[in-house]
């Protein structure tokens, strides 16, 4: 799990910083042009949508008011796990910065490798470090498949799926509906894997991947492979022996990350819906917003970029006013997206000179 200090600061390059936005931009200034068109709408027919009515100026102020709730609650799950190590500016700074480089890399590569490097170099131990990273990947992806499950006790699945059958290219649909479920499959594998191998038989698990990644056609991957299964021996150590008011603290602050993530796109629906929103509506709308989210781990793109903003479009053309579905997308990206690229460079340059003064140098 080692990165070296040129590797990690290149995630922070300007050219890294630009490409995540040049292709967002790119990408949904040609689908904004083509919903526009489609629908004939002029620029200042869309200004006169997006007025701010009461109701709009409400709900936008509650989406932005939950951008810090978000991060607030990653910040303290990090300060939690680092056992309060770390000060509360050190677990911003890593955040902020382990967001942003999960913004500038492909969504299924993430940030984890940065921040990696950056908790080593904040003065933890290895084996705390690779507690930390286990443990935030295990929480994540709980929530990723555990959220379109409890909705779909609440929603029927033909009506979070709706949308995707008024699509003109009958296959872009089902091929969206068929990548959400291979990808649900894999996270819930994973989600598995990851609660054998820490908390139900890490002994057993270390034993079978030793002799998995010992096989001739494994080769290729063996050194890293060993490397992980070590990891999740020596994570699974750490995080057995914690009580159960640890768990409670991690959950309640993971918990009040993920509120906020997903009221930041609930409020930008409610200020510009049609009618109202009412409860049934907002569930629905999170069920949606599930859906969205596992599609978005798998997004080749740097921050899912594009990809985001089209499956917005596709999600939620019900919910929002005709022909604005992909200007509410660009909307909730600004809030939830476009801030760490903002961001990131002055908080990276506070990190640089906090943690090496002025030599960045190996």
């Amino acid at each position: 799990m080692a990165i070296r200090s040129s590797e990690a600061l290149r995630q922070f390059s300007p050219v890294r910083i630009a490409l995540p936005m040049a292709v967002g931009l790119a990408m949904v200034g040609y689908l904004l042009y083509a919903e526009w068109v489609k629908s004939g709408l002029s620029w200042s027919e869309v200004e006169e949508r997006l007025v701010w009515t009461p109701r709009a100026f409400a709900y936008l102020t509650l989406a932005l008011s939950m951008v810090p709730v978000r991060e607030f609650g990653y910040i303290w799950q990090l300060r939690l796990l680092t056992d309060r190590r770390l000060s509360w500016t050190a677990c911003f700074q890593v955040v902020v910065l382990w967001n942003f480089s999960a913004a500038v890399s492909p969504s299924i590569v993430g940030g984890t490798a940065v921040a990696v490097f950056m908790l080593l170099k904040e003065g933890l131990s290895v084996g705390r470090t690779t507690t930390i990273v286990f443990t935030t990947i295990f929480l994540d992806q709980f929530f990723y498949t555990t959220i379109p499950l409890s909705v779909s006790f609440l929603v029927p699945q033909d009506d979070i799926f709706a949308p995707l059958h008024s699509i003109k290219a009958e296959w872009v649909g089902t091929s969206v509906v068929a990548a959400f479920w291979s990808a649900w499959g894999g996270l819930l594998a994973y989600v598995v894997f990851l609660i054998a191998a820490l908390f139900v038989a890490p002994g057993w698990i270390h034993w079978w991947l030793d002799k998995f990644l010992g096989l001739p056609w494994m080769s290729r991957w063996r050194e890293r492979g060993l490397h992980m299964s070590e990891d999740l021996l020596t994570a699974s150590r750490d995080l057995r022996r914690r009580p159960v008011r640890f768990w409670l603290a991690v959950w309640a602050a993971t918990s009040l990350a993920w509120f906020g993530r997903y009221w930041i796109l609930n409020a930008v629906l409610g200020a510009y819906s049609p009618v109202p929103m009412g409860f049934y509506d907002y569930v629905l709308a999170s069920g949606r917003q599930a859906v969205l989210w596992v599609l978005m781990v798998i997004s080749p793109t740097p921050g899912s970029a594009g990809i985001a903003e089209l499956g917005f479009s596709w999600l939620f053309r019900d919910l929002v006013p005709v022909g604005m579905a992909l200007t509410l997308a660009v909307v909730w990206r600004l809030l939830a997206y476009y801030p760490y690229l903002i961001v990131g460079v002055p908080v990276m340059t506070r990190w640089i000179k906090r943690v090496y003064g002025r030599d960045v140098r190996d």
